[in-house]
């Protein structure tokens, strides 16, 4: 019966039970959260790293497997790959292709390729597709099955017959259809959603009579290139190309990474049929590299993380104590009773276990579902999969049973010291938590300000939560001191609501100031992270911006001449004057060219950078994060327009301590020696090396150098050196639509979403949005507690609160003096997580940036949406706080205790 009335306890404890479920919730939440967490961020590491491949990018980048050989696809090695290639899971079914590759392999004799009919005449090569008509943008598909796709460019026809020759040998196909090219190029265009063409760029066949101009496609299907191949005694290249399938998590894709690396070293044994390869197979795939590079940004954020997650589980678990604890207070009576009637500390606990058994289940339960949809809804953007949900569950389940553990243990131990009561002694003094709290916060915020240029230790971690106890320690206080300064008043001068309000405020009890602590603590940490969430996004898009400059910068191997088929030549004989028809080569509105040169300066001896850029178009292609110090870098362009003096260049001065102060700085570019006047000192600009850097505008700058401009195209094209200046070409898209048509081959290319996907960056990102949870279940802690207390003194008050009802004080009067009593509490509580967080101002940038030497700096300040969401907690914590105060369960009817 006992254990009968032990289960049912859930439903006579009215609201009380609502918060013991709630503390069950909570370590569900803590317990469960963390792999969840860890697999979200582990796959959208992966999916972010897959996103970031360009179109661009070589097939050892990309997602996907790329084997290649000089084999027939009908061969006994060819074939047995292709199996092997299948068997690799996640993979799509492998698609055959292949190009002429007659021209490399006869490179010490004339060797050109030509497609004809009647008297039309080009130049292409062969390649071959499995499904020509499918992989291709069709532009007339008229022409017979079986045939030759052609380039709709070259002016063939669908259905007539082209002549495919080299040298003295040659084969006829009909012409089946006509396919669409990439603008200003010869590559074929990739269909909607695919970019297999992109991808194929690299290894696609170069016209046969140049080799910086990729060849038209003779497209076929495989038989007819095969026989269109042994006809002109041509070679292919053939390959076998599979991806990976969309939405892959980064375990699958290490089983993948995994099989194509076994599949690597057979090729590279050459063990498969024993036949001689005119060119030796290799195999090419990223999915390996994006996977360990996934992996790595992941494990960044785990150890960034798990200081978080092992506070949030002590905070869950002292919740769940302090639960208990405070039950054991309310039914002391209870205890003493089951003490009188000889049942054993043992059973006591039994009991209780026994009572907690259905909340710590269904709370824990809960919180695993709560931990699911708070990852999947407001965490990492990746997939959530059976494989970390089970093991969530076992922990749910882990929290549930330290909770039962916590459940049976305290009672327990409180039965047994009512059993054996302490000898008779002093009266016990309450422990003075409020001055160690103090002292600790103190020697914590000081040793983490004076720790100068060392990491961030984990214990710093814990500085502002112990600040912010500090302030509700201290905001307790000074409320129980300003509302007991007139303890004698007379009743009329403060009436009814306000006069309770403040006599019951003005108790000094250390259950009050233990509230206002926690709430404090708890309000204080949901702000502080909502701050260090704006303050990190905003630092990691102004340093993306400052070190990557564009969406996309190409750095050529040449001058920007070769963007400007028009560009004026450098005269035969030297001028200071400007160059008639020189000029900056027309971009398009996405896209400017900057110059960035070596430069000295008479300040120090260090080398510097100079940048050259258009002041308009930079600003519209830059990037410029949304931090203070590059608005005030984009703010300070306009004045690099102003009309130079001669040998006088406006300039702007970037990160150079040494030039602090200056209006003026002589510099040496090598083709130029003059004065710079420093219009503007910042801290940061797009572009920004690790040197310092000055920027001015190519119109004042390129003035001053006559024939040496760089913008002019060399006599001689391998004068060009590029010694002492390099050229670039920013772009907010892309550059590749820029450099293709004219045949430029950039040096290299940096894109800002390969930047972003940086460990550092991505853990920080990644654990901010954690810390966001872990205050926000603190915040949850905090109306726990502001509840926890209501009900506390609403039942220890009720028999004073009749008394006042029935002396003429009225039950409306007493719940609002209560309400009123309980917005004041979380007053306090606001003002002080305000103060407490304003307080850790300083110490902000050293606690949340993860590399405090680069530019620009963190900046850590209050946000106005932090505020507001901390301000509409702490609103919304008074309202079931006061409906606690207004229930009393059956419980509370059998067992009341007023002390």
């Amino acid at each position: 019966m006992l254990i009968r009335a032990a289960f049912g306890a859930l439903f006579r404890a009215g609201l009380w039970s609502v918060l013991v479920v709630l503390a069950f919730v909570v370590a569900g939440v803590a317990f469960a959260a963390p792999a969840m967490f860890a697999e979200a961020g582990r796959n959208a590491a992966f999916q972010a790293g897959r996103d970031a491949v360009p179109d661009t990018a070589r097939q050892d980048d990309a997602a996907l497997v790329r084997l290649t050989g000089s084999r027939s696809p009908d061969s006994a090695g060819q074939q047995r790959l292709l199996t092997e290639l299948r068997t690799i899971p996640h993979l799509s079914p492998p698609r055959l292709d292949g190009g002429s590759a007659g021209k490399e392999l006869s490179w010490s004799k004339p060797w050109a390729s030509t497609v004809s009919a009647g008297a039309r005449q080009a130049d292409a090569r062969l390649y071959a597709v499995t499904e020509p008509a499918a992989e291709l943008v069709v532009t007339d598909g008229s022409g017979p099955a079986g045939g030759v796709w052609l380039p709709e460019p070259l002016g063939f026809r669908p259905g007539e017959t082209v002549t495919v020759t080299v040298a003295d040998k040659s084969a006829t196909a009909k012409v089946s259809g006509l396919y669409a090219i990439v603008p200003g190029g010869r590559r074929p265009a990739d269909v909607a959603g695919s970019r297999s063409w992109a991808l194929r760029d690299r290894d696609l066949p170069f016209d046969s009579r140049t080799t910086t101009l990729k060849a038209y496609l003779v497209i076929g299907d495989v038989p007819t290139t095969e026989r269109l191949a042994d006809g002109i005694d041509d070679q292919i290249l053939w390959a076998a190309e599979s991806t990976l399938d969309e939405g892959v998590t980064l375990a699958e894709a290490r089983e993948t990474g995994r099989g194509v690396a076994d599949l690597r070293r057979r090729v590279s044994e050459q063990s498969f049929d024993g036949g001689t390869d005119a060119v030796t197979g290799r195999l090419a795939s990223g999915i390996g590299r994006i996977a360990d590079q996934a992996g790595a940004a992941s494990e960044t954020v785990r150890q960034k993380t798990r200081p978080i997650e092992w506070a949030a589980v002590t905070v869950a678990l002292m919740t769940v104590l302090a639960m208990v604890l405070l039950s054991v207070r309310r039914r002391v009576v209870e205890l003493r009773h089951a003490v009188g009637s000889g049942v054993a500390p043992l059973a006591v606990g039994g009991l209780w276990l026994a009572e907690h058994l259905l909340p710590a289940v269904l709370g824990s339960a809960a919180g695993w579902g709560v931990a699911w949809l708070l990852v999947t809804r407001a965490g990492p953007p990746g997939a959530v999969t059976a494989s970390s949900m089970l093991p969530a569950l076992g922990s749910a389940g882990l929290a549930a049973a330290a909770g039962l553990l916590i459940a049976a243990a305290v009672p327990a131990l409180a039965t047994a010291r009512y059993v054996r009561p302490l000898p008779p002694a002093t009266p016990r003094r309450p422990l003075p938590w409020a001055t160690p709290v103090l002292v600790v916060a103190l020697v914590a915020g000081a040793g983490l300000a004076s720790s100068g240029g060392e990491g961030v230790r984990s214990v710093d971690l814990l500085v502002p939560l112990l600040v912010l106890a500090a302030a509700g320690v201290l905001g307790g206080l000074l409320l129980s001191r300003l509302t007991g300064l007139r303890r004698s008043f007379r009743g009329g001068s403060l009436r009814g609501v306000v006069w309770l309000a403040r006599r019951r405020l003005a108790d000094n009890s250390a259950e009050r100031r233990l509230a206002v602590a926690v709430m404090t603590a708890g309000l204080g940490m949901l702000l502080f992270a909502l701050c260090a969430l704006t303050a990190s996004a905003t630092t990691v898009d102004d340093r993306v911006a400052v070190q990557a400059g564009a969406e996309s910068v190409a750095v050529l191997d040449g001058g920007s001449a070769q963007l400007d088929p028009d560009a004026a030549e450098v005269p035969e004989k030297p001028s200071e004057d400007p160059v008639p028809g020189v000029r900056t080569p027309p971009l398009p509105a996405y896209a400017t060219v900057v110059w960035r040169y070596d430069a000295w300066t008479s300040l120090d001896a260090a080398q510097h950078d100079l940048l050259v850029v258009d002041p308009v178009k930079f600003r519209e292609v830059a990037l410029w994060g949304r931090g203070p110090d590059l608005a005030e870098a984009r703010d300070a362009l306009p004045r690099l327009e102003g009309e130079p003096e001669a040998d006088r260049v406006p300039a702007i001065v970037v990160a150079d301590p040494a030039a602090a102060g200056q209006s003026a700085v002589s510099v040496d570019v090598g083709a130029w020696k003059g004065t710079l006047d420093v219009v503007a000192h910042v801290d940061a600009f797009p572009g920004l090396d690790a040197k310092p850097t000055y920027v001015v505008s190519e119109k004042a700058f390129f003035a001053q150098f006559g024939s040496a401009d760089p913008r002019l195209r060399p006599r001689d094209s391998n004068a060009y050196t590029g010694a002492f200046v390099r050229t670039l070409v920013w772009s907010s898209r892309g550059t590749d639509a820029i450099t293709s048509p004219l045949g430029v081959e950039p040096e290299r290319v940096t894109t800002a979403a390969e930047l972003r996907q940086r460990d550092i960056y991505v853990a920080a990102s990644r654990s901010r949005g954690y810390q966001v949870a872990v205050a926000a279940y603190l915040a949850l802690l905090a109306v726990l507690a502001l509840c926890v207390h209501a009900q506390r003194t609403a039942a220890a008050r009720r028999a004073s609160d009749l008394m006042l009802i029935r002396v003429g004080l009225g039950p409306g009067r007493a719940l609002r003096a209560r309400l009123l009593e309980l917005s004041l509490l979380a007053a306090v509580a606001l003002a002080g997580a305000v103060a407490g967080v304003a307080a850790l101002l300083p110490l902000g940038s050293r606690l949340l940036d993860d590399e405090p030497t680069r530019l620009p700096a963190l900046h850590f300040g209050l946000t106005v949406p932090g505020l507001a969401v901390t301000a509409a907690v702490a609103v919304a914590a008074v309202v079931p706080a006061v409906l606690f105060t207004t229930s009393r369960s059956a419980e509370e009817a059998s067992y009341r205790d007023d002390g």
